[in-house]
């Protein structure tokens, strides 16, 4: 088994000192979650949490809008797509000219 000198001159195992990093790890992830708690229950404790939710919805709506009209572009109606292929499936090419029904 490898061992290593810590500074106090202490041997100690490279899978002890991988166990206290992880633990270490685990108790900062275990107090951010507290901490979080903490938090949401401020939120809920509000007496304006339906207009708060309210506020954030409609800002995160803006945001998503202005995000899709940078990136992609504006959709077009699904009956306008549907007409304008009808119109150039016709045999006259798509043209509007009298069929010859009136005579």
């Amino acid at each position: 088994m490898v061992t290593v000198q810590d500074a106090a001159g202490r041997s100690a195992s490279g899978g002890r000192d991988a166990l206290r990093l992880l633990l270490g790890l685990v108790d900062a992830g275990l107090e951010q979650a507290e901490h979080a708690v903490h938090a949401a229950r401020g939120l809920l404790g509000r007496s304006d949490l339906g207009e708060l939710a309210s506020d954030v919805r409609a800002d995160l709506d803006a945001r998503g809008d202005a995000l899709l009209g940078r990136v992609a572009p504006a959709a077009e109606s699904h009956m306008e797509t549907l007409a304008r292929r009808a119109r150039a499936a016709r045999p006259d090419g798509g043209g509007l000219a009298d069929s010859g029904a009136n005579g």
